[in-house]
């Protein structure tokens, strides 16, 4: 199944209340038992995220932004700038240990990892996906990843948005 089949009629990204109302109260939630899901505490739209990182490749330079007054808006336009060429690689950055990297945006394909101790990192990935391998340009290096960590738009801004606001990975989707 493809991204735009599971959308549900919509592009519009959600926040972590909007999709929990949507699931809940949904003719499709309620097919799939979420209006039996008990009420979930609702998240803060104030973000957590204290530093905002986006790399700009000038040749081989690294002239990355770094932005720390910044708002959602700011957050979604350095992913949507994502080429896969000159810009690469965003960071959400809660402290030193804390922090998500979205890598990538070569034909809506990115590469998402978080981490809460800098030695264990959740990937998020699109399940099912082939064995095939994609190659991406992340932090300024083209490397092979597998198919099923290359994620498109929606679920990129949808890991990101909930990262921001709540400092966790967003529960309903998958991660290794």
């Amino acid at each position: 199944m493809t991204p735009e089949q599971i959308r549900v009629g919509t592009n519009t990204i959600m926040t972590y209340a909007e999709r929990q109302a949507f699931w809940k109260n949904s003719e499709i939630g309620k097919l799939l038992g979420f209006d039996r899901w008990p009420d979930l505490p609702q998240k803060s739209e104030t973000s957590l995220v204290f530093n905002l990182s986006a790399e700009k490749w000038v040749s081989n330079s690294n002239q990355a932004e770094l932005i720390k007054d910044h708002n959602w808006i700011q957050i979604e336009a350095a992913i949507r700038e994502l080429d896969g060429k000159s810009k690469t690689l965003v960071t959400l950055k809660y402290d030193d240990e804390t922090y998500m990297n979205i890598g990538g945006g070569k034909s809506d394909k990115y590469v998402v990892t978080a981490t809460f101790n800098n030695q264990i990192f959740d990937v998020l990935v699109d399940l099912p996906k082939s064995d095939e391998i994609e190659k991406l340009v992340v932090g300024g290096q083209e490397e092979n990843y597998p198919a099923k960590m290359c994620v498109d738009l929606l679920h990129c801004l949808l890991a990101a948005r909930t990262f921001t606001n709540s400092g966790k990975l967003d529960p309903l989707l998958s991660w290794e």
